[in-house]
This record gives structure tokens, C-alpha cells and sequence, in this order.
């Protein structure tokens, strides 16, 4: 059960009522939620099962032990319980009374509350405030992964562009030729054009879908332009360039 609604169910005698105050102040003061049972039990009443719900509903339980709470039904009843829900059971001693057998606990023997609680506070770490608010976040970071993958399910990101490239070099010396324009176009009418770099390189971006083939041209001034080529896009395509014959 993730949502718990105490974080202490104190269990005392009410001979004990006034002693185990300084207790109960301290652990709410450090912001503790603490099940403090003022109510009486009237004849017939399935006081057992009140009792049950609210041990279930709490994180731990602190046990006042003293001569008056080993001679108390609910106390037995309620430590019984505790360790039997598998809740975590803090003795503080009272007085010299021995704790029961079945228990195998250290208790607490200092007298004054508020540094018993400072004692405790370790053991019943976070409050269940921040507990609820950890919880939250967390539920608040999960809602929102899932959503954003909901999201990207429904509306699924473009695919990433595709690049085609070459070299071009010329016919006689067999080297790079820059400044060459290299005109692109798919089959269905995408335009993009290029430029050779100092190492006669090329390349384009163009966005998908990628056609089995695409058009090519290649211009420069001093070069024979050559006619729209149908080119594999799939690999580069290097190009060699007829010089013009000079005048």
C-alpha cells in the first residue's frame, strides 16, 4: 500500500497519557503524521478491528512500554499486530519493565520525549508528506515520458534528410575542379543545387522520400555542360569534365 495515512501509530497506556505527550508533540513538530488513540472503547464495540485498520494504515509503530501497558489487552493486541503486518516496532521504556520475549528488541531508555524522538527520527526517515510529494513527482515524470511517447506514436518525427555527393574532375590533367555547379532533381520535382569545393567535391541535403534515381547536371565556365543525367542515388557519383578547345 503506497498511500499510507500515518507515519506513527503510537501505542500507550492511557495511565501513560501525560508522559507520552512530550513524545507526540516532538514526532508531529518534525511533521509525522501519528495515530494517538484518545477515543474510549465502549462495551461491544469490534474495537480490534478499529484498532487494525489504523496499525495497516501506519508506517511504523512506537510502543510506550511500561508496567500499566504489559497489563493492557490493547497494547499486546496492538504490538502483536504490528509485528505480524510485518510494521517496523520501536520500544521506549518507561520504566524497568522487560519487554516481551517475542519482541527481541532494543528499547529506549531515555526518559525525556523530544530527545526520543530525535532518536527515532533515523529510523522513521522521510515524513509522509515528502514521501507523497517524491511519489507525485515521480508519477508526474512517468505520465510524462509515456505521453510524449503516445505523442511521437501518433505524430512520429520526419526521417532524416539524405545526402548525395561526388567528385568531378577534368578530362586532360585528371584534377579536382572547383567552382563546378551541380545542378539536382527528383522525380518529383525537388530542386537542389551544389557547388564543388578545391577538392572538386560535392555534395546535397535533400529531404525524403529518396528515389531509386535522380537527375544531375553538371555547368562551368571553360567545360562542356552536360545534358540531365539519371544517376543510382543510392551511391556517389563522380563526374569528369570535357575541357572546351580553345580558340
Amino acid at each position: 500500500m503506497l498511500w499510507r495515512r500515518y507515519d506513527v501509530f503510537l501505542s500507550y497506556s492511557r495511565s501513560d497519557s501525560e508522559r507520552v505527550q512530550p513524545l507526540l508533540k516532538a514526532l508531529r513538530g518534525m511533521g509525522y503524521r501519528v495515530f494517538f488513540d484518545v477515543q474510549s472503547i465502549d462495551p461491544g464495540q469490534p474495537w480490534k478491528r478499529r484498532l487494525e485498520r489504523a496499525i495497516r494504515a501506519s508506517r511504523a509503530l512506537v510502543l510506550c512500554w511500561s508496567e500499566q501497558g504489559r497489563a493492557s489487552d490493547y497494547i499486546t493486541f496492538e504490538y502483536s499486530r504490528a509485528e505480524a503486518l510485518g510494521k517496523p516496532v520501536y520500544p521506549w521504556l518507561l520504566d524497568a519493565t522487560k519487554l516481551p520475549a517475542m519482541l527481541e528488541l532494543q528499547g529506549i531508555a531515555d526518559p525525556d520525549g523530544k530527545r526520543v524522538a530525535q532518536v527515532l527520527r533515523p529510523y522513521l526517515g522521510w515524513t509522509l508528506h515528502r514521501r507523497h510529494l517524491l511519489l507525485s513527482l515521480i508519477l508526474t515524470v512517468v505520465l510524462g515520458v509515456l505521453c510524449a511517447g503516445l505523442w511521437r506514436g501518433i505524430h512520429p518525427p520526419p526521417p532524416p534528410p539524405w545526402q548525395f555527393e561526388g567528385v568531378v574532375t577534368d578530362n586532360i590533367e585528371q584534377m579536382p575542379v572547383a567552382g563546378v555547379e551541380v545542378d539536382l532533381e527528383t522525380d518529383d520535382g525537388r530542386k537542389q543545387s551544389a557547388w564543388t569545393d578545391a577538392q572538386g567535391r560535392y555534395w546535397a541535403v535533400l529531404s525524403q522520400p529518396r528515389p531509386a534515381s535522380i537527375g544531375i547536371r553538371f555547368r562551368k565556365q571553360g567545360y562542356q555542360a552536360e545534358a540531365n543525367i539519371n544517376v543510382d542515388s543510392s551511391r556517389p557519383f563522380n563526374m569528369i569534365m570535357i575541357r572546351e578547345k580553345q580558340p
